[in-house]
């Protein structure tokens, strides 16, 4: 009877939703990949893989880069078994076939819980064990998965206030989406605290910690960070780097800039827009205000510009080791932050907004660490970064201690691929 009415249910959602599909499809670059989420066209339908591997998938960007160092745990614990990577959206796709092509042996788009999508993807794969990465849960899939007798590993489980509140909404149901895991392994206790509120079987629920710790890349050496600085145009100058910011955000970083560049020639200001189709909407806004700018999608900036827009997928966390200071955008907006670890790994000091439940146990600890500074609004954002600038030892002291923070924080993946092997060979994780 449940599965009745959640078929309903999921009908009746998507009728709602059409205008909204509709409009996707009806836009190129959305296309190929809203078919697919349909269960439509050639990237939804992996290639039939031996029987007995490893599904794992992964939301979309973030997600896929976190479970980076996870994809190449399980293929070197696991040599001789099929590994496939699914995600929930095209950027996420591009993600894991850049990084993963010599990892993995299939990528694809999870289509949406429709009944003619679903059981062609679990033919071609006939998985040893499913993992998913942080969220992405439907019932549905955990259903058809248990139907095949699949066991299922969720990894760097995260709950922030709001999702708490949703499952809190859902009832039964939300206990029903994580009954179907063997093991799910979430980041801090807080999280496991959480779980447990809405009534998750203790003896499933175990801290694993964070993947983003594992998948922090290593700090550039003076050689790439000056061919990096030479590809972006900012060899030789003084940068800050704000990097996934929103709308809301890329006006105070601005006017903070605009307020610093009398102060330090040649100051430049990297920003990274978190979607890089809105590059032009944030150009505007440095035009606005006088500045010349230069998008790296068009191509390599002029030298002397004044900021640089980085709105190319697969940059950012390198590029935060050009950077003085760096400002992580999420954090001022209700978004809930995003990943502080790229700058910190990069050994470079810090700054994020007073909004981060997304990051709420990391954010904490990285500023107790002295690698980390919250702020409450733009006015602040100038002060700090203002700071940093004028205290160039303050901010090679803080920079350290970020990266110690990293440095320190390591062995989610291990656990993860320990509890997948006992899954995978039958025992209890």
């Amino acid at each position: 009877m449940k599965r009745i009415l959640y078929s309903l249910a999921l009908g009746l959602g998507a009728a709602a939703a059409s205008p909204f599909i509709a409009a996707r499809l009806a836009r190129p670059p959305k296309r190929q990949a809203t078919l697919a989420r349909l269960g439509l066209g050639p990237l939804a339908q992996p290639p039939a893989l031996k029987p007995g591997g490893i599904w794992l998938h992964a939301l979309s960007v973030g997600e896929s880069v976190s479970a980076l160092p996870l994809v190449r745990g399980l293929r070197e614990r696991f040599p001789q078994k099929p590994i496939a990577f699914s995600c929930g959206t095209g950027q996420g796709l591009a993600t894991a076939r850049e990084k993963l092509a010599d990892q993995v042996d299939a990528t694809f788009i999870r289509p949406l819980e429709l009944p003619w999508a679903m059981r062609p993807v679990l033919q071609a794969l006939h998985p040893g064990l499913a993992i998913l990465v942080e969220g992405d849960l439907w019932p549905g899939w955990q259903w058809a998965l248990a139907e095949q007798g699949v066991p299922r590993l969720l990894v760097n489980g995260r709950v922030s206030p709001r999702t708490l509140r949703g499952y809190r909404r859902l009832g039964p149901l939300a206990r029903e989406l994580f009954r179907g895991f063997d093991l799910v392994l979430v980041q801090t206790a807080t999280d496991r605290e959480r779980l447990l509120d809405v009534g998750v079987d203790p003896g499933k629920v175990k801290v694993g910690g964070n993947l983003k710790f594992d998948s922090a890349p290593a700090a550039l050496d003076e050689a790439r960070r000056r061919a990096l600085a030479e590809e972006l145009g900012l060899a030789g100058r003084t940068v800050l780097v704000a990097g996934s910011t929103h709308a809301g955000e890329e006006e105070p970083c601005l006017d903070a800039y605009v307020q610093l560049k009398e102060r330090v020639p040649g100051l430049a200001l990297l920003i990274a827009p978190r979607e890089v189709e809105r590059g032009g909407a944030v150009a505007r806004l440095a035009q606005e205000r006088g500045l010349s700018v230069a998008r790296l999608s068009q191509g390599p900036a002029p030298a002397g510009s004044q900021v640089v827009v980085l709105d190319l997928l697969g940059k950012l966390a390198s590029a935060y080791a050009l950077g003085a200071a760096s400002f992580v955008g999420g954090s001022l907006v209700s978004v809930g932050g995003h990943n502080l670890l790229e700058p910190a790994a990069q050994g470079v000091p810090v700054v994020f907004g007073s909004i981060t439940h997304n990051f709420l146990e990391m954010a904490r600890d990285l500023e107790e660490a002295g690698g980390g500074l919250r702020i409450n609004s733009g006015v602040e954002l100038a002060a700090v970064w203002g700071e940093l600038l004028a205290h160039p030892e303050k901010a090679k002291v803080m920079g350290q201690a970020a990266r110690n923070f990293v440095d320190a924080h390591h062995g989610a993946v291990e656990r993860a691929v320990a509890a997948a092997a006992l899954l995978l060979e039958g025992g209890h994780a």
